[in-house]
């Protein structure tokens, strides 16, 4: 992720003397007064992101074709990602119109808005494989949502959402602490990186969806699904899809089998249909791949 610019930059003015803090804790503090004073810096949605949402809100396909024909880059990926997606049909995808209609509105608008996102989430300097396993967990949450939704007969479209940027303050607070390091001269290692973001990626990621003006539901979910006294069921559904990611990108035991059986039965989901789930994972990580080129 590029160095966020901002019109109110972080400094060290009001701060403990630098030789007085070690480095991890020097940046937490510019963290944390950040995200007090309202200066925190926010990292804009990409332009082509936010033309995704407009025209989704709206159901405007023909919009959405012209959006993504827009950038040709986008575009090629579009088309890459569709044609290389399960039950394609016979006859090649090779126009974004085809693509919309054989794929359907929604899968294309998710689709255009992960792929104009993605290069800024991955984009962090020096920590390129720190940000792009954050990135593969979301991308995970974000399609297990997708498949959780199927099988709920909740909205795919919103879900798929909801899962991506349910914890999207993670890499955002990667991306600052980094860019703040360098700023400042302080060395941060993996273990300091880990630490600061578990500390602080709730509230980043609260800022940055009220900031990217996104859907209602979005905003719920992201602020409220690791909340056990929520009683709206995309935020149940959000948390059981963390789980059912945390296996895709880490890995499945036993325990965490019995831990995710729980939160979909909590989900209203029959023991069938949750063993059922499982049998996506190949998709799932199949799609992981395409997304991010493996």
């Amino acid at each position: 992720m590029r160095d966020p610019m901002l019109s109110n930059p972080l400094d060290a003015t009001g701060a403990c003397a630098a030789e007085d803090m070690s480095d991890p804790a020097f940046v937490g503090d510019l963290l944390e007064r950040g995200l007090e004073s309202g200066e925190f810096p926010v990292p804009q949605l990409p332009e082509a992101a936010m033309r995704v949402v407009r025209a989704w809100e709206s159901s405007n396909a023909a919009q959405l074709s012209e959006i993504i024909k827009a950038d040709p880059a986008l575009a090629r990926y579009v088309l890459r990602i569709a044609a290389s997606a399960p039950h394609r049909p016979a006859t090649p995808i090779v126009s974004l119109p085809h693509a919309v209609a054989w794929l359907g509105f929604d899968e294309v608008a998710n689709m255009a808005f992960t792929l104009s996102l993605q290069p800024t989430m991955l984009d962090v300097p020096g920590h390129h494989v720190k940000a792009r396993r954050l990135w593969r967990h979301s991308l995970a949450s974000a399609l297990w949502s997708r498949q959780l939704a199927l099988a709920l007969e909740r909205d795919r479209g919103v879900c798929y959402l909801c899962g991506l940027l349910h914890a999207i303050g993670k890499g955002v607070t990667l991306s600052v602490s980094h860019a703040l390091a360098r700023q400042f001269g302080k060395t941060l290692g993996a273990r300091d990186l880990d630490l600061l973001i578990e500390r602080f990626h709730r509230e980043v990621t609260a800022r940055v969806v009220t900031a990217w003006g996104l859907p209602r539901t979005v905003h719920a979910v992201a602020t409220r699904w690791e909340a056990p006294e929520s009683r709206l069921l995309e935020c149940r559904l959000v948390d059981a899809a963390h789980r059912l990611a945390d296996c895709t990108v880490e890995g499945l035991d036993r325990r965490d089998r019995l831990r995710i059986d729980s939160a979909l039965r909590q989900l209203g989901l029959p023991s069938r249909q949750c063993a059922q789930l499982f049998e996506s994972t190949p998709a799932i990580d199949a799609e992981l791949d395409r997304y991010l080129g493996r």
